[in-house]
């Protein structure tokens, strides 16, 4: 594990493995860390060097100085040059490819907004940012739904009753209701939840801009999806990159927590 200090922004943790010669950024999702595409050796980590980025509040990413005041603000999009560049210069990174998982794919597809030449290749993995959920996005960027979410996450119990509740009445399937439990089932974890989530508000990729750039450049993508998935199926990628000949779809027998060795196995088999 190492990190670097970004000034005006805090600590960022990041995890170097792989044993490719070619660079991978990689952007995990929510409640998981950098290490998360350990679990993709045989698709990614022979080809590539991984840096997966710790995203913030999560172990060790955080901003400083803390205050809510920053946290509602938020993260400014052009920022991310900022968290990205002190690599790039540590690595002697000329070109290199990307990669995010979930919320993760926000920051993956916003660098090509600014990075579109150096990027060799992209991976999505059930991708949010190209059809943004709309209950996610509610509480993070609207400004009745973010004060609802502050309220009922700093609240002792309410967010795991609320939970409980959207399952019992089908608006949760099993599987994400079992994934944001084990992510709300104490104060502190729902207290990270919401500053997660309302700090990262403003990355937001322009994908009419993403799009462009990828044909552009003929950049190949591969986008991995999960035929049980509730929370990113198929169909939300569905206009993005229509017609594209440089573009990989794999549509599995996964959920929404894809990223483990199952998945590995069957994208190695597939390529």
């Amino acid at each position: 594990m190492n990190s670097y200090e970004v000034e005006g922004i805090g600590t960022i943790v990041y995890h170097e493995y792989g044993n490719g010669d070619q660079y991978l950024f990689a952007f995990h999702g929510y409640g998981m860390n950098g290490k998360q595409f350990q679990n993709l050796p045989s698709y990614l980590l022979s080809k590539y060097k991984v840096i997966g980025i710790n995203l913030f509040f999560h172990e060790g990413s955080e901003i400083k100085p803390y205050s809510l005041a920053k946290i509602q603000q938020g993260l400014a999009k052009k920022d991310i040059i900022k968290l990205l560049a002190p690599l790039l210069a540590k690595y002697e990174v000329k070109e290199f490819a990307i990669a995010g998982y979930s919320i993760g794919s926000n920051f993956a597809l916003t660098l090509m907004e600014y990075y579109a030449e150096q990027i060799k290749q992209i991976y999505l993995f059930a991708p949010d940012g190209i059809e943004p959920n709309a209950f996610l996005k509610s509480i993070s960027t609207g400004k009745i739904g973010n004060y609802l979410f502050y309220k009922i996450a700093y609240h002792q119990s309410l967010l795991p009753f609320l939970l409980k509740v959207s399952n019992q009445l089908n608006l949760l399937n099993n599987e994400l209701y079992g994934i944001a439990y084990a992510e709300v089932d104490t104060l502190e974890k729902r207290k990270a939840v919401y500053n997660c989530m309302t700090y990262q508000k403003n990355i937001v990729p322009d994908i009419e801009k993403v799009e462009i750039n990828i044909r552009k450049y003929e950049i190949p993508v591969v986008m991995v999806y999960g035929i049980k998935d509730g929370l990113f199926p198929l169909q939300t990628g569905a206009k993005f990159l229509v017609d594209y000949p440089f573009k990989t779809l794999y549509n599995l027998d996964f959920g929404h927590f894809m990223i483990i060795p199952s998945l590995d196995e069957a994208l190695t088999k597939q390529a």
